[in-house]
Parts: structure tokens; sequence; C-alpha cells
């Protein structure tokens, strides 16, 4: 299957990034296969939608695909993979110490954005969806993974170059490795998410009438890494680009399809 379009929902915490990607998943789900993806730590989907939302991919409304990532589980999983390629390559002392430091990797916020977009490579790439809705964190958390893709893009391309020499040297002593290929696995998943990003990709930069949220969804919105950029003016009645009106209580599926985001879903389509 084909991934038509992605699309990701950012900006200030509270402006209601959240309720338009449920809305929004709502309606797309109508025109295809659909992924409703939050990358949020602080989860809310469940809360919204008024369905309990798992941390792996389930339906829960014709051709509507929820989940709600568990960052650390995936963290745990993505950091023990690395530790068990580098037992080929470390020595035991040092070998040692990664594994004392992998209850910090465990932990940090690198390995889990890291591992996060570790998942959404495997979602893009294992090709069941034709839409796939990501909700982010807040600006600065956004901003931040957004740059790791770009950081990690670059510093795969020198680390690779070394595990191939690597390999080299292996390969003549007669020992066996498995780096570069986990390696270059990785590689290939960061240039995928670059690239469905540039080609395929859609920001919507959530504000409200308030100057604070404006401020962070222009910073936004000043990342150039999508095909198209657009700041949504949610619960308002005007906007530069667009703007939701408001509705009250919008939560649970019925409130949430009052929203008016067919102006977003033209966009998509």
């Amino acid at each position: 299957m084909l991934l038509k379009r992605i699309v990701l929902f950012g900006g200030k915490g509270g402006v209601g990034k959240s309720t338009l990607s449920c809305a929004l998943s709502l309606k797309l789900s109508s025109f295809g296969k659909t992924l409703l993806l939050s990358l949020d730590p602080m989860h809310s989907l469940s809360g919204i939608l008024k369905i309990e939302v798992p941390p792996e991919p389930r339906e829960v409304y014709p051709n509507l695909f929820a989940c709600e990532l568990d960052a650390q589980k995936v963290a745990r999983e993505y950091v023990d993979r690395v530790l068990e390629n580098l037992r080929a390559v470390l020595s035991p002392k040092a070998l040692e110490g990664f594994l004392r430091f992998a209850s910090i990797l465990y932990q940090s916020p690198t390995s889990l954005e890291t591992a996060s977009l570790d998942r959404l490579a495997d979602y893009i790439m294992q090709g069941d969806y034709e839409y796939i809705i990501l909700d982010f964190a807040p600006t600065g958390n956004m901003l931040r993974i957004l740059n790791t893709i770009d950081l990690l893009k670059d510093w795969f391309g020198w680390i690779v170059e070394v595990a191939k020499e690597h390999r080299r040297i292996s390969s003549y002593l007669g020992r066996e490795e498995k780096l570069l290929d986990m390696l270059l696995e990785r590689e290939k998943k960061v240039k995928t998410l670059k690239k469905t990003f540039e080609e395929k990709g859609i920001l919507f930069a959530v504000a409200r009438d308030e100057e604070l949220s404006i401020e962070e969804a222009k910073r936004l919105l000043s990342y150039k890494g999508f095909s198209y950029s657009f700041m949504v003016m949610n619960a308002c009645d005007k906007g530069e680009d667009f703007y939701v009106p408001p509705v009250e209580k919008p939560y649970g599926i019925e409130n949430l399809l009052k929203l008016n985001v067919e102006p977003l879903l033209e966009v998509v389509l």
C-alpha cells in the first residue's frame, strides 16, 4: 500500500493539536487506511477519543488505527539491539561499561526520541497505511526530534564508513560481526524518514488567538523540511492560513466529527 501523506501536528501545549489530529484522522479514514500515532510522552489520544488507545496500532474506527507509543519499552528494545551488536566489536571491559550505562540510556530523552523515530520508520516502510497522522509533544520537543533526524543522517554517513573499514579488518581476521548491517539498516530508516517528510509531509502548526502560541507556531514553520507547512488557528473564527471554529467539549468520536477540519482535509487529499 502506497503512503500518500504523512501529517504532523505541532504547537504549544494546550492549543488543541491532539484534538485536531484526532478530528482529521476520523475524516481522513473515509479516504484510505489511516494511522493516528502519538509521539507525545504525555499521551492524550485515549482521553480525546474516549477510547482506550493501545501502545500498538489497533482499529478504533472504520479504517482508522490508533497507537500511543510506549516510548520507554521501544527505547529499551532499541538500546538492547544496539548493545547486542556491540558485543562483537567492543572489548569485554568496554562492553561492561556500556551495560552499566544502559539503565541511563533507557531513560534518556535522546534514546526515547531515536527509538520512537525508529518505530515510525517501521510503520512507513511496512506500507500498511495510506495516511499517517502524527501527534507530537509541544514545540521544543518536536523541533528537537526533527533536528535529530538531520543530525542522524549526517552522523550515519560517517559512522557507516568506519564500520565498513572495521568489517574489512574483521573479515581478514576471520571474525564475523553484524555492526555494519545494523548501521546500514538504521541509516536506511533515517533516510526514509527524511525523504518521506520532504516529499509527502504536511506540517500543521497549531495556535490559539494568543501571542505566545502564535510565536511558537511560527518557530515550527521556520523548519524547512516538509512539502507544505501551514498555521492553523484553533477555536478561532479567522486565521492567516486556516482556522477551525470552536466546538464545545470536542471529545469523543461524535463530537470530534463536528469539528470543521474540511479545509485541512482538502490540503491532505
